[in-house]
């Protein structure tokens, strides 16, 4: 596989932005993207259906919420100031998290990050700097990104907790039908090396441990093995042996991204989910195998 990052630079290669996956994963110059939340209902209402999601590794919302140590509880985020990624999912899935957490967030400022953040995700502006930004006073309480909730903790900081949230999120497969068509075998082995990472990652967890050392500490300013384990255990419960998307978390992406688009709401939610290759590779046997039957 060649995995290209947006907003990465590749050596040898143009750099991606975000705006232009969709155009192409459609040319044919990528065979499958991870995202792309807003596109395929927007594309469909057009009437092109060649947009499609096929498998789903996470279905529940991973942000954490680290604030000043002298606040211990959801409700006494009111009145202050809450740094937060700028994307309407980062920002909609926190809203929702504080009032079901019994906050009045119209009392709540939401400060939002920068979106030419630190690396290829603009969440990142709200890891490392944030905890800065939150001992400087600058804001009270800043959502991030695994595991600098821990290094929060680490730092003398608190991290609350928040209810659980149902969410289609990072890892969502989006491919272009007319390829899949063409080449199901491809497509069918992509699935299956895509479920056989979720279950190396969470069965392997000592050779996974060392390749977040490696490949991902460096990259984010992770401090120390606490940290990677931490980074593993969280992420490992988190990702999905059979990945399906769950009902209530795409209804809450439909929220998010498509409900208020009058030129798209009028596609249903399900419309763009073509789940029928998941589908035969676990009737095969295949996914039941890899686990043992556990």
């Amino acid at each position: 596989l060649e995995v290209d990052v947006a907003k990465v630079p590749q050596r040898g290669k143009p750099t991606r932005t975000i705006g232009e996956r969709a155009a192409l994963l459609l040319s044919g110059e990528y065979q499958f993207l991870s995202g792309l939340h807003h596109e395929p209902y927007v594309y469909r209402a057009r009437g092109d259906h060649r947009l499609a999601f096929l498998a789903q590794t996470q279905n529940h919302w991973d942000d954490r919420l680290i604030c000043r140590p002298d606040i211990r509880v959801a409700r006494q985020l009111e009145g202050k100031r809450i740094l937060t990624g700028p994307a309407p999912c980062v920002v909609g899935n926190l809203r929702q998290a504080l009032e079901r957490a019994g906050v009045d967030i119209s009392t709540v400022q939401f400060v939002l990050a920068s979106r030419d953040g630190e690396g290829a995700d603009s969440r990142l502006a709200v890891g490392p700097s944030s905890i800065d930004r939150i001992r400087r006073n600058n804001v009270d309480a800043a959502n991030v990104d695994m595991p600098f909730d821990l290094q929060a903790k680490k730092r003398g900081l608190n991290a609350l907790e928040l209810p659980a949230l149902p969410v289609i999120h990072n890892t969502t497969i989006c491919a272009n039908m007319d390829f899949v068509r063409d080449n199901e075998e491809t497509a069918v082995t992509f699935l299956k090396a895509l479920i056989e990472a979720v279950h190396f990652f969470k069965t392997q967890k000592q050779k996974s441990c060392a390749i977040i050392a490696r490949e991902v500490a460096p990259l984010i300013g992770l401090d120390g093995d606490d940290e990677v384990e931490y980074l593993h255990s969280q992420w490992s419960a988190l990702l999905c042996p059979k990945p399906y998307p769950e009902p209530l978390a795409v209804e809450n992406l439909y929220n998010l991204d498509v409900a208020h688009d009058p030129q798209a709401n009028f596609i249903g939610p399900l419309e763009v989910w073509d789940t029928h290759y998941l589908r035969m590779i676990d009737d095969s046997g295949f996914i039941d195998a890899l686990y043992q039957g556990r």
